[in-house]
């Protein structure tokens, strides 16, 4: 009976977002793990890796636990949810709403990985602030309807990364990078590069802060004779590293954590 008593008191004296919130946001995404999965390897050549790079899952689960570890209320992101659909099905980047199915998310772009709707449903209960940006203004109507639930701790945006950087006015907990596309991917490299170059000279991330690149991994680029092993992240991860940033999660997507 001591044992038991003196484990409730310690349970007691943690805090409600480094225990309970933590366990939340993880409960919340785990419905969509096989999902997010398969939306990262299927249709990509693994067959040069000894193992498999860890999935979306895998960093998205990381960065939002360390969300919360931090108490966390700011996040940014680079390139909105932009489709109701996965590539494999009709409506694939339609702006016919009829395509969205909010209670079959079987059907939804797991190949983008969805995360303007995973980061606003899983850590909804911390109360965050998110911005979501992109230039093209069909995407940021399409997002408004997949987020429809979570609106309310949205801010979107339609404008370019690079100008929505120059002019934040606020530090950032949590950035997740998703810029630009997988082909020609030295285009999208090169952009990365001067987002990180601004991140950087701006210190617009906080103490601890994270900072989420996507498809650094995708096999994409080298179908068209790429032979960088980090695509879109080939300048912009070095450069991250050598300005005050350390890896602290490494697959398909990195996880990055300013010290």
């Amino acid at each position: 009976m001591k044992k038991v008593l003196i484990f409730l008191v310690t349970l007691s004296t943690v805090s409600n977002s480094s225990l309970f919130g933590w366990c939340q946001s993880t409960l919340k995404l785990s419905k969509y793990k096989t999902h997010l999965e398969h939306g990262t390897y299927d249709q990509q050549d693994w067959s040069s890796f000894k193992t498999k790079p860890l999935s979306r899952y895998d960093t998205f689960k990381r960065a939002f636990e360390e969300f919360e570890k931090m108490d966390g209320h700011t996040i940014v992101e680079l390139g909105t949810t932009r489709s109701f659909v996965h590539g494999g099905l009709v409506g694939c980047n339609s702006d016919d709403p009829q395509y969205w199915t909010p209670h079959n998310a079987e059907r939804w772009d797991w190949g983008a990985g969805c995360f303007t709707r995973m980061v606003s449903e899983c850590l909804e209960h911390t109360n965050p602030a998110i911005y979501t940006i992109d230039l093209a203004s069909s995407h940021i109507q399409r997002c408004k309807l997949i987020t429809k639930d979570f609106a309310h701790h949205i801010t979107y945006y339609v404008t370019s990364s690079e100008k929505f950087l120059s002019q934040c006015s606020f530090q950032i907990d949590l950035l997740y990078l998703d810029t630009g596309n997988m082909t020609p991917i030295e285009e999208t490299a090169q952009l990365h590069l001067r987002e990180a170059k601004i991140i950087v000279k701006r210190d617009l991330i906080k103490s601890g802060g994270l900072v989420l690149i996507d498809d650094v991994r995708n096999q994409t680029p080298k179908k068209f004779g790429e032979t960088s092993e980090y695509g879109k992240a080939k300048y912009s991860l070095p450069y991250l590293l050598e300005n005050g940033f350390e890896i602290i999660e490494d697959g398909y997507q990195v996880l990055l954590r300013k010290k």
